[in-house]
């Protein structure tokens, strides 16, 4: 998607001017990724806007700290830890960030309007406070990427009480002079739902798909492994995954499933199958693992599966088709609604039978085949291409 007012080269790349006067900084706020560093969704985007920021202004870490109630410069080591594509696990990269967040100085209110920039979602009333008042500094230039309001619309899938700590950030995003979105459905949401007012938008971005790096994937007979990727909490349906593949198992069917993700706590479903399917040899769980166990999984299975009922966005089954590798889906996803048709198969709803009945369909070679060609064809974005977009957005304030 291209930025009313940017300029673009002969090849369709952003070209980015600098604001003659203009601060050559603009602060990023990274409050969750350096406090809970868990390579969500969320971060995967972060890290990816660190790893390709292209400039001219020069992206300055700051995070909000909760003791001292303000906003703290970070040292630009801490880029150097997020942006590596050495994936550390959360608590080896917690401990190599822990001793840079002590060191900064405060940042003032006035100092911050020149140039802020938040890709998070937080639930932390003293940091919403902050950017209130932030905001309303004359001219503030305070630009937010808006991901999704499934805790506020969608209440029913997050622990009791959820919704009511997310109206913190909500009230600070009215406040909000610039927003942008990773999907139409987000825009939309944020224009009808949140503010109410047609005149309040911005554009949407549509995420990369090239994350893991994983090469152009080609079919072969003998790949017969499915893999679930992402995290495991209710509303990405694993246990009706795992219940489909039980289903196979017990007709005759031999392929194999390969899950791979963080357990959240609030899976009480999945976790009891997890540890009942432990000793069956057609099932791997793998939990949290870094992108080159990602991209060896990926090299051996056939087709990966995300049933979410509900998204923001749906980065795996992008990354998958991305890989070339074709994916049964649910119906209604942002990521895979951008894309021509082909590669995929949406399930009619989502229960064990459909998911089962999907797999069949997959595994015969004939059919599996055309979907590897059809997903081979599709274009996708890239994070390069995202983030030079949205950085002409941002530095356009």
């Amino acid at each position: 998607m291209r930025c009313a007012g940017a300029r673009y080269d002969t090849a369709g790349r952003s070209v980015i001017r600098m604001v003659p006067g203009r601060s050559n900084e603009l602060f990023l706020d990274i409050t969750e990724l350096v406090g809970n560093p868990l390579r969500t969704g969320i971060q995967r985007v972060e890290r990816e806007i660190i790893r390709y920021w292209p400039g001219p202004q020069r992206l300055a870490p700051c995070h909000f700290d909760a003791a001292r109630q303000e906003f703290v410069r970070l040292p630009e080591a801490v880029f150097g830890i997020l942006g590596s594509d050495a994936a550390a696990p959360g608590a080896d990269e917690h401990e190599l960030l822990r001793p840079h967040l002590s060191e900064g100085a405060a940042l003032s209110p006035g100092a911050l309007s020149a140039g802020l920039f938040n890709p998070e979602v937080f639930f932390d009333a003293a940091r919403a406070a902050a950017y209130r008042r932030i905001c309303r500094q004359p001219g503030a230039r305070v630009s937010w990427l808006l991901f999704d309001f499934l805790p506020y619309l969608r209440p029913q899938d997050y622990p009791p009480g959820t919704a009511r700590s997310c109206m913190h950030y909500i009230r600070a995003l009215r406040e909000i002079p610039r927003v942008s979105s990773i999907s139409e459905l987000t825009q939309i949401e944020y224009t009808t739902r949140i503010m109410r007012d047609e005149t309040r938008s911005g554009p949407h971005f549509p995420l990369g798909g090239d994350g893991p790096q994983i090469e152009k994937q080609h079919f072969r007979p003998d790949k017969t492994s499915f893999a679930y990727i992402g995290t495991i909490e209710p509303r990405k349906n694993v246990a009706v995954i795992l219940e489909a593949f039980e289903q196979l198992w017990a007709s005759g069917v031999t392929a194999e499933l390969i899950v791979i993700g963080r357990l959240d706590s609030r899976s009480t479903r999945e976790q009891p199958m997890l540890e009942r399917l432990r000793g069956e040899p057609r099932f791997r769980y793998l939990g949290h693992v870094d992108d080159a166990t990602v991209r060896a999984v990926m090299q051996q299975v056939r087709a990966t599966l995300f049933v979410s009922a509900v998204e923001g966005f749906g980065i795996p089954p992008y990354e998958s088709l991305a890989a070339g590798v074709p994916v049964i889906v649910s119906p209604k996803l942002p990521s895979t609604d951008l894309l021509a048709p082909g590669g995929r198969i949406t399930i009619p709803e989502i229960t064990p039978q459909a998911v089962a009945a999907a797999v069949k369909d997959l595994l015969d070679d004939e059919k599996a085949a055309r979907l590897w060609r059809e997903a081979s064809g599709l274009v996708i974005p890239t994070w390069r291409r995202f983030v030079s977009d949205l950085a002409v957005w941002v530095q356009s304030a």
